[in-house]
């Protein structure tokens, strides 16, 4: 969205019912000048998200202050509050009833809008400083969110695996037990020294008979007899 869109238009030519509009309408026909036109554009993206218009003013025609002035002078324009090009305001003509009272209420007038203007501009920074601030808890409140995932995450793996090792830890008593009830009922489940060799297992046998192995000796010939059942066809 463009930052500022919806330009408005009112012309002061076409006449308008407000006390403000009949006395700058007769000012402009006093100073021969035509009717000012005014603009108006509508700013959305203000800090506050409040809707806000930023008005100018077209004034046409030509005039100096001395000029104005004489042409002011002998109408209750004359009396009226005028500010210079900085905004300033400018001694006006002493009002033959009101004397300078009218001097003192734009001065008063002036000083309070300068410090209106300097609330905006604390309200500005103040808000920009509440967004600020506000995005930073949105970031850190997220942040906490995914931590606390995570640990839950961690938390649930912990006791699983508890768990697991509480299951392995049952189930390795279990078979001691079992394992010791067998034994206890004279089976040698861990087997001792019956399954262990030594030296004497590669010694040779004294009282190994040498007609065991004569029929591993073969004939001058080198045919080895193979007894032959003739009965067997």
């Amino acid at each position: 969205m463009e930052p500022y869109v919806q330009t408005e238009t009112y012309d002061l030519e076409n006449g308008g019912s407000l006390v403000f509009e009949r006395d700058l309408y007769l000012v402009s026909e006093r100073l021969e000048r035509p009717p000012p036109k005014f603009h108006g554009v509508r700013i959305h993206d203000t800090p506050t998200g409040e809707q806000q218009w930023m008005i100018t003013a077209d004034l046409k025609g030509r005039g100096t202050c001395s000029g104005v002035r004489t042409a002011l002078a002998g109408s209750r324009f004359a009396y009226f509050a005028r500010h210079d090009t900085m905004g300033e305001p400018m001694a006006p003509s002493s009002h033959p009833v009101l004397m300078i009272h009218v001097q003192h209420l734009d001065l008063m007038l002036h000083e309070t809008r300068k410090e209106l203007e300097l609330t905006r501009v604390h309200n500005h920074r103040a808000q920009m400083t509440l967004a600020h601030h506000a995005e930073a808890i949105r970031m850190l409140a997220k942040d906490r969110k995914s931590l606390r995932l995570q640990r839950a995450k961690k938390d649930a793996t912990i006791r699983r695996l508890r768990e697991k090792i509480r299951t392995l830890e049952v189930t390795v008593r279990t078979q001691q037990d079992q394992i010791q009830e067998m034994e206890d009922e004279g089976d040698d489940i861990q087997g001792g020294d019956d399954f262990l060799s030594d030296d004497n297992d590669f010694e040779d046998d004294e009282f190994t008979d040498e007609e065991d192995y004569a029929f591993l000796e073969s004939e001058e010939d080198g045919i080895i007899p193979i007894d032959v059942d003739e009965n067997e066809e």
